[in-house]
């Protein structure tokens, strides 16, 4: 019999659950804060989330609900607290129920909930992106808009402040494996 793949024989064991309740921070690039600036935009956040400022740059600090790392090497997937939105003159986008899926290679799709509908608002590479059996992490991942990003963001303003393809997020954030598997392969005797 040929040998079988990880993804294809599935995995035996369950999923690693990342520890619920820690921030994360989508930090708005320099570039990205010039241009909405220049647009008159502003970033805001959906409650729980709120705004504040990370490593000296302007960010929507959201929290983590659930998460978990796929022991049968398809990556990760998480769901954070409330959303984030941009506004100018009245006019309002809301992006709720934000979601990161990232693929074993660490490059990643990041959605939101956007007038109903779940869009792809980010890409990202693995620059910045570290994962462990004991821990997940990012640190200045850039995070660029899609062109359904784009698109929902010239929806409501007209036009896009900043094009597909742009980094327009960093994404930092540091998530605890949950001790459920990982503990009788660290204990230290």
């Amino acid at each position: 019999m040929p040998p079988v793949a990880a993804r294809e024989a599935g995995s035996v064991l369950p999923p690693l659950p990342l520890k619920a309740g820690d921030p994360y921070y989508f930090c708005l690039t320099d570039a990205s804060a010039k241009a909405l600036a220049t647009a008159r935009i502003s970033l805001d956040a959906v409650k729980p989330n709120t705004v504040v400022t990370y490593k000296a740059h302007t960010c929507m600090r959201g929290t983590l609900t659930k998460g978990q790392i796929n022991t049968d090497l398809t990556g990760l997937t998480g769901e954070g607290t409330g959303g984030f939105a941009f506004q100018r003159d009245g006019r309002r986008a809301e992006f709720t129920v934000p979601r990161v899926a990232l693929r074993p290679d660490m490059t990643g799709s990041w959605t939101a909930e956007h007038k109903g509908r779940r869009i792809e608002m980010f890409i990202s590479t693995k620059v910045g992106a570290k994962l462990s059996l004991t821990k997940v992490s990012a640190e200045r991942l850039p995070m660029a808009l899609t062109k359904q990003g784009a698109d929902a963001l010239a929806g409501t303003f007209g036009t896009s402040p900043v094009p597909s393809g742009t980094p327009f997020f960093e994404g930092n954030a540091s998530f605890d494996v949950l001790n459920t598997l990982t503990s009788p392969l660290t204990t230290k005797p």
